[in-house]
């Protein structure tokens, strides 16, 4: 395996009330991978993605980049797709570079580009009341894309859509992933979700968050309808939910 693009080292997390957030968690990333994280409400998976995205400090522990060129390659896909109503499609895309000083019109060719890759071409002009969630949640992952990232942060990005939509969002972030060679940190509190998706499935464990289990999903790429009707599929997706079970009992998986 190629060397540790991140890794998170005993960190704890405690906030200024008091509550622990998360509690000695070890965490090791590596350039490619497509890393799920699953666990209960409150277990700080999205602290643990605030945390490498530097919109917060650790507590204990160390949080260390192996390259930092990655570091400042990261884009961030938050659960709500957080458009602006009165702008375009493309008034929104192009925001992340608006806020560095680059202007619409020699931008153009890099926002079209990442409209393209989500499918959303013909849309350029629409404003957000005209679109489905699913097609606002593409205009939030074309604003990362625009970034040109190589490590990708996403938060819960489907969870509030329908399963059909769902699934179509799932195989198109698994091809632009293998198309520009992300690092993909996901969560996501549905296991056939991180199953389809993932390199790697983390289980963490209710609070203090902790992982209490870290297990490979040993199939290829690209992945298909075939894969989640398996056998092999359902033998993950049984060992990633005896985890979980494993992790609210406390007893040792």
């Amino acid at each position: 395996m190629s060397c540790p693009l991140l890794s998170l080292q005993n960190v704890s997390k405690v906030y200024a009330n008091g509550t622990v957030a998360l509690e000695g968690v070890n965490l090791t990333l590596h350039p490619g991978e497509f890393v799920s994280l699953v666990g209960p409400s409150g277990c700080g998976k999205s602290t643990v993605l605030r945390l490498v995205a530097g919109l917060g400090e650790v507590s204990r522990g160390s949080l260390d980049w192996h390259n930092r060129e990655q570091e400042r390659q990261l884009a961030f896909v938050f659960q709500d797709a957080a458009l602006m109503p009165w702008a375009s499609v493309l008034d929104n895309v192009h925001l992340p570079l608006k806020l560095k000083g680059k202007r619409l019109r020699p931008s153009r060719a890099n926002l079209q580009e990442a409209i393209n890759l989500v499918d959303l071409q013909g849309f350029e002009q629409s404003y957000p009341r005209e679109l489905s969630g699913g097609m606002k949640m593409r205009v939030s992952i074309a604003r990362a894309l625009v970034t040109k990232p190589t490590f990708m942060l996403m938060d819960e990005p489907f969870g509030a859509l329908d399963e059909m939509t769902r699934g179509r969002l799932n195989d198109d972030v698994l091809n632009l992933w293998a198309q520009k060679h992300w690092t993909v940190l996901f969560v996501t509190h549905n296991i056939y979700e991180a199953v389809y998706l993932s390199t790697r499935v983390v289980v963490m464990a209710a609070r203090p968050g902790r992982i209490v289990d870290d297990i490979p999903i040993n199939q290829p790429h690209p992945r298909t309808d075939e894969f989640r009707t398996s056998s092999d599929f359902n033998h993950y997706c049984r060992e990633v939910l005896t985890a979980l079970s494993h992790s609210e009992t406390g007893s040792p998986a």
